[in-house]
């Protein structure tokens, strides 16, 4: 487990998972691979916390690799979870998941993905979106940032000049913002990564890569 600052902790084997420690509890930004949420349970008893505290789960988008701890996490901690509206169908199991935009570009790795564990499903109590997340943990909005999956949300944290959970929306090159190699180059992609650059934070964290701890606002808009 890595400390990205005081509170927010971050946990990665394959994919990236955060847990947020504050006042009234823990909340989860994404939860990993499925059959790996045991990585998070160890990285809660290292802050002196258990899934008793976990009040809530965000999830960014509702690929395998970002949920697939979810339904065990929420049957431990009987945390609500959220999601977009788009997602929270594949995440409910009521619509088949959306392909990583990567497969059309390396179509090879697609027989790779039919062995892989796949994420249970499980239920989504609050549908959230830009302008309407009233319900989310105090201090967290969500930012629309469609293009990776069509209902992907980002998370802006309200702590220590904001901290932005950015998810699959884009990735962390050395300090610079990128595309990622998961994502194609389409419109709508690179609308959400602008997007993202009309927003203040002083640090983000990106689904496959490092963070980014200091003036992560500018090199969004560098982008």
């Amino acid at each position: 487990m890595e400390t990205v600052t005081d509170g927010v902790y971050l946990i990665s084997r394959g994919s990236n998972a955060y847990i947020v420690d504050g006042d009234d509890g823990v909340v989860l930004v994404d939860t990993g691979l499925p059959k790996r949420h045991g990585l998070i349970i160890e990285g809660l008893s290292d802050i002196g916390r258990s899934t008793k505290d976990v009040r809530a789960i965000l999830i960014t988008h509702a690929h395998f690799d970002h949920f697939g701890g979810a339904a065990a996490l929420r049957s431990a901690s009987d945390a609500a979870v959220y999601a977009s509206h788009v997602d929270a169908m594949i995440i409910r199991g009521d619509k088949p998941a959306e392909p990583p935009p990567v497969l059309e570009r390396l179509p090879f790795i697609t027989s790779l993905m039919t062995i892989m564990p796949q994420a249970a499903s499980l239920a989504v109590d609050h549908i959230v979106a830009e302008g309407f997340d009233q319900e989310l943990p105090e201090d967290f909005t969500a930012i629309d940032t469609p293009g990776h999956t069509e209902g992907h949300l980002s998370y802006l944290l309200n702590r220590r000049g904001g901290i932005l959970f950015v998810g699959d929306a884009a990735n962390n090159a050395n300090g610079s913002i990128k595309r990622g190699w998961f994502n194609r180059s389409t419109d709508t992609i690179e609308g959400s990564i602008h997007h993202l650059a009309s927003f203040e934070f002083e640090t983000a964290v990106f689904g496959h890569s490092g963070p980014l701890r200091s003036g992560a606002s500018a090199a969004f808009c560098r982008y």
